[in-house]
């Protein structure tokens, strides 16, 4: 006796369903990120940020070095964070970034650290030192 059976319809898996929706929509993804690198509008403003360790009379350690990308001669913005008074923790941001001044790198004496001069303003240990485009 030989018995045969219907051919039902098997329904994929869904990990095969996912693999035909994801990998479109990583390619969609993909390629819209690379017309944004190609146009030129998707950088980085900032390409060096350190901050400043020490300071002593107008000398100051910065914690940014050659591994960062710094050289003799480089001017950084100064920026200090200010706490916001009267504004409760979930109100968003209590913190203001306010610039205080411009520092010169005048020499490099370690992959991470610099040492530097003040250019203009009033720079204070531990204020954020950056390079920006």
């Amino acid at each position: 006796m030989t018995t045969h059976f219907a051919a039902s319809h098997v329904r994929p898996s869904l990990r095969a369903r996912a693999r035909h929706w994801v990998t479109p929509l990583v390619l969609m993804l993909a390629l819209t990120s690379t017309a944004y690198a190609a146009d030129g509008s998707f950088k980085h403003e900032v390409l060096m940020r350190g901050q400043i360790l020490e300071a002593d009379a107008g000398a100051l350690v910065v914690c940014v070095g050659e591994k960062d990308g710094a050289q003799v001669g480089q001017v950084l913005e100064v920026i200090t964070h200010r706490r916001l008074t009267g504004t409760h923790k979930n109100a968003g941001p209590r913190f203001k970034r306010e610039t205080v001044g411009r520092v010169r790198i005048t020499s490099l004496f370690d992959e991470h650290y610099a040492m530097a001069e003040v250019v203009e303003g009033k720079p204070s240990l531990h204020d954020t030192v950056e390079l920006s485009r």
